[in-house]
């Protein structure tokens, strides 16, 4: 019999200008436990890039499958190797033939760790070559992430194009979020009436554009060539789709934002502290899973970041280390950065599977992560990508494993070949696993063998 007290999901506790969202209650389901376990959480995925020197010898494991030993830089995410599995042997295949032996490779390789494309034009600063492709966390956001406030958060370590992760079909990177507060108070800060007011006649204002641009489409199409026809409704059909956006937007414009208990706002000593910014992103993105408030998060830190501050040993910027050519003190300087990358990552993944799902099972049971950076090596190579993929996808992946899906050059053999593996292979898998379906994503040849 279900109850005839059925909390709804979303409810929040309000008072005093405050909302605080409630934990996951039995209350909350009023159907039964098959009920529950036929109607699954959404499968919510994140992507996590580092900019960060590798330590080629120390992060790949130098055997495979499920009975693997995890490598040095792995081994502070020990007690969560039933929840991720490391990917070695892929690459992007883009269209820069001059990097890497033709793949992406230097500074402005970041810029296309989620897209796996260049263009064959520079930004606006003239460096390195940028995406034409939807990102794959924009290619999900358009599907899972109409449910939720937030269509998809993206949150960097800084302003520059080097964090910028995700680019939507037009080949516009979207900017980042750089302080954890403004992160805070864009999921659960409440806006003021008059700001709300503001945000109501910005749609308003949105949708009669849109509207005289719909009103005019007959006689515009009357004066147009069948070429400039077609390219009209490839306009009309974006133009619809951000007008299905605005709606989702307005539609949350009254609902109270879902600030969980014991959450305070980030002060500024975290901004200022590497340690904790990137600890506080952490916890931020732990609360918005659980409140639902976002599906697809992308968090990049890169940049000139300097470990001299946080990782005892490390006595050079990382900019240095990166480019260590073989240096056997920088190498131990790049390793030492990988583990205490890696020890955050674990601590994270460990505050994930704390968290109860509305199944039962914990949100990093029903997520999938991927860890990982555009350069195998700091000397501008990307021809092997040292990735860590940790989640369930809610049940359907089995995670503990090495899997190697071809040779792994150390840095002396960097030049004698590169992984024959598009990583854009992942990309198709992740999606599908996310209830996204696909068959191709940039230079994919099909899902990825072997995970699965």
């Amino acid at each position: 019999m279900k109850n005839s007290w059925h909390i709804p999901r979303r409810t929040v506790l309000k008072g005093l200008g405050a909302s605080v969202a409630l934990p996951f209650l039995e209350t909350m389901n009023s159907v039964s436990r098959a009920e529950q376990q036929a109607s699954k959480p959404p499968v919510r995925l994140m992507f996590r890039y580092d900019g960060a020197a590798t330590n080629m010898e120390e992060w790949f494991p130098k055997d495979d499958g499920p009975n693997y030993t995890l490598s040095r830089a792995l081994k502070p995410m020990e007690k969560h190797r039933e929840h991720f599995s490391v990917i070695s042997g892929t690459r992007h295949f883009c269209d820069n033939p001059s990097a890497g032996g033709g793949s992406v490779g230097g500074h402005g390789s970041g810029r296309v760790w989620l897209t796996g494309h260049f263009s064959g034009g520079t930004d606006s600063q003239g460096r390195g070559k940028i995406s034409t492709h939807s990102s794959v966390d924009q290619l999900a956001a358009e599907v899972i992430g109409r449910e939720t406030r937030f269509d998809s958060l993206q949150l960097g370590s800084s302003s520059s194009q080097d964090t910028m992760l995700s680019w939507n079909r037009n080949g516009t990177p979207l900017p980042t979020i750089n302080s954890p507060g403004q992160v805070f108070r864009e999921l659960f800060v409440d806006k003021a009436a008059d700001d709300k007011r503001e945000i109501r006649d910005v749609f308003s204002r949105n949708r009669s554009i849109l509207d005289l641009v719909t009103d005019n489409r007959k006689s515009l199409e009357r004066r147009m060539s069948d070429l400039d026809r077609q390219k009209f409704e490839q306009y009309l059909t974006s133009v619809r789709e951000l007008e299905q956006k605005i709606q989702r937007r307005e539609q949350w414009v009254d609902i109270p934002k879902q600030k969980p208990a014991g959450l305070s706002e980030p002060d500024r000593d975290v901004e200022r502290s590497k340690d904790l910014w990137l600890e506080t992103m952490y916890d931020l993105i732990v609360k918005a899973f659980e409140t639902d408030s976002t599906r697809v998060i992308a968090l990049a830190r890169n940049g000139p970041q300097d470990y001299r501050q946080v990782v005892e040993g490390v006595t050079e910027a990382w900019h240095p280390i990166s480019h260590h050519s073989g240096n056997a003190e920088k190498l131990e300087m790049a390793a030492k950065i990988n583990e205490y990358l890696m020890d955050h990552f674990g601590r994270f993944l460990g505050k994930l599977d704390q968290v109860q799902d509305s199944d039962g099972n914990s949100v990093l049971h029903n997520s999938l992560i991927l860890y990982g950076d555009s350069m195998t090596d700091g000397g501008h190579w990307g021809g092997n990508l040292p990735l860590v993929l940790a989640g369930h996808a809610g049940g359907q992946l089995k995670q503990g494993q090495h899997l190697k899906l071809g040779p792994v050059p150390t840095y002396a053999e960097r030049n004698d070949g590169l992984a024959q593996v598009p990583t854009a292979n992942l990309f198709v898998s992740m999606l599908n696993l996310a209830g996204v379906p696909t068959d191709h994503v940039a230079d994919s040849t099909g899902p990825l063998e072997g995970l699965v």
